[in-house]
């Protein structure tokens, strides 16, 4: 009998845009990843991307260069949750660059990242600011379908972001877990049994201002544990929850302060 091995049919996206004075200057996509640019009287103009795969699994590849220049001010989100499903085998891999010139505010705020039992994930997220760039970068990840009553027990997601400063590196940060993530996550060290986090790093004179505000947000609870930092004309905020409704609503909330009372419209979709 003859020993085939399968090959699955994968996944593969690119997106490659540039928003030039809130006007798509660039536009290519290609595969499973598509964006939407859609009109709007909100000062800040919403760019949504979108994976017609309705997921990742193992062996997926997307790809997403976005620059924002010349007086922009965007949203970059998601349409949906994204989920990662079961893989075996090759990593499903992520990257995104993005860059923020010198007159323009990005707010980098896709929807939840949803890892599922046995996901398979490697990420990566290289931002290149100059002097008065605002930019704010807001990732959640929830560990399982948390709604249904599912924990995310093994796994591999494996997260870098480098982000640099007129081209020197100003801040790097990396998330491994792998094996049984369970236990990891049980770990007062680690999220102490919680079941979603966000991490949030923002720069700029501008969304720095309202630092107060932020900070008057970041209330610790029985279900809420946060904390920030702030240092060298940046600010890290690190929550962690035990319920991923509630880490959404403080989510929504700080964004809010910082764009002025705007979110993006997909967000109520």
């Amino acid at each position: 009998m003859l020993n085939v091995q399968k090959k699955f049919q994968r996944a593969n996206g690119n997106i490659n845009v540039k928003i030039n004075n809130n006007e798509i200057n660039r536009f290519y996509q290609s595969g499973s990843a598509k964006v939407f640019y859609p009109k709007s009287s909100q000062k800040i103009k919403e760019l949504v991307l979108v994976n017609t795969a309705g997921g990742l699994t193992s062996g997926d590849n997307f790809f997403y260069n976005i620059d924002i220049i010349n007086k922009s001010k965007i949203f970059v989100t998601t349409q949906t949750a994204e989920r990662v499903y079961k893989g075996i085998n090759e990593n499903a891999e992520i990257k995104v660059t993005l860059l923020v010139d010198d007159t323009s505010d990005l707010f980098w705020i896709p929807q939840e990242l949803i890892l599922f039992n046995n996901c398979n994930l490697n990420r990566k997220i290289e931002v290149n600011l100059k002097s008065n760039s605002n930019f704010l970068l807001a990732e959640s990840t929830i560990f399982g379908r948390t709604a249904m009553g599912e924990i995310l027990e093994k796994g591999f997601f494996k997260d870098n972001w480098k982000i640099y400063l007129n081209k020197k590196l100003i801040h790097a940060e990396a998330l491994s877990l792998t094996g049984n993530i369970k236990d990891k996550l049980s770990s007062i060290a680690c999220t102490d049994n919680g079941v979603a986090i966000c991490n949030i790093f923002i720069s700029g004179k501008h969304f720095l201002s309202k630092e107060d505000l932020l900070t008057k947000t970041l209330k610790n609870s029985e279900i809420i544990l946060s904390s920030h930092s702030k240092w060298n004309d940046k600010m890290l905020i690190r929550i962690v929850s035990k319920d991923a409704y509630e880490l959404k609503l403080i989510k929504k909330k700080l964004i809010s302060y910082l764009s002025d009372k705007n979110l993006p419209k997909v967000w109520n979709s």
